[in-house]
């Protein structure tokens, strides 16, 4: 009896596991896809927090109570929230094929308040060189755990590219992608191809 009231112990809790794997922050976000002449070198963020969220985090980093991030507290928030999202590619995940190709570095960096919401703004910089042929890739943004639940807006996503370059790219969803099985949820994906011309 001590067996069976055991086992039913540990089905329930590993059963109800997924159910604690709820977000705690949200996000909107809206990404542009950037080339440079020598191919694709990165992604344009902006993620727009929650009313709650962003005051909690505007009450430790608005250091002078103004109600405006000045760029002295914008590092903080760099620091605060972004900083521990390096090795996750800063939620910017690329695929290319069966690999996911690692962020080279943050930049451009800007932490604003508007309309009572958190917003940064920051681009990830990559490299995946421009050849003759098409090179295809995949661009997701979210965090696999849920903690944070970004909403990305790929419909509205823009690219940026040199007219010597031809890219070709739609929003759509990650059913056949198993490498983003691990993900709680299904977030939009921005398939993209690129070439010379």
């Amino acid at each position: 009896m001590k067996i069976l009231l055991r086992v039913l112990c540990l089905i329930l809790l590993f059963g109800l596991a997924p159910v604690f794997a709820h977000p705690h922050v949200f996000a909107d976000s809206k990404i542009k896809v950037v080339f440079n002449d020598k191919g694709f070198a990165g992604i344009h963020n902006r993620w727009v927090f929650d009313e709650i969220y962003s005051t909690a985090m505007m009450s430790s980093g608005d250091v002078d109570g103004d109600g405006e991030i000045s760029n002295a507290e914008g590092e903080w928030f760099r620091r605060a929230i972004l900083d521990p999202l390096q090795d996750k590619n800063y939620y910017n995940y690329v695929l290319q094929g069966t690999s996911f190709v690692k962020a080279r570095k943050l930049k451009n960096f800007r932490a604003s308040f508007q309309g009572g919401r958190l917003v940064l703004d920051f681009e990830t910089e990559f490299e995946m060189p421009l050849t003759a042929d098409y090179t295809m890739f995949v661009v997701v943004v979210s965090d696999p755990t849920n903690y944070i639940q970004m909403t990305t807006d790929m419909e509205n996503a823009d690219v940026d590219a040199p007219d010597a370059i031809d890219v070709e790219f739609f929003d759509d969803g990650l059913e056949g992608l198993t490498m983003f099985r691990a993900f709680v949820y299904a977030p939009q994906g921005l398939f993209l191809r690129f070439k010379k011309k």
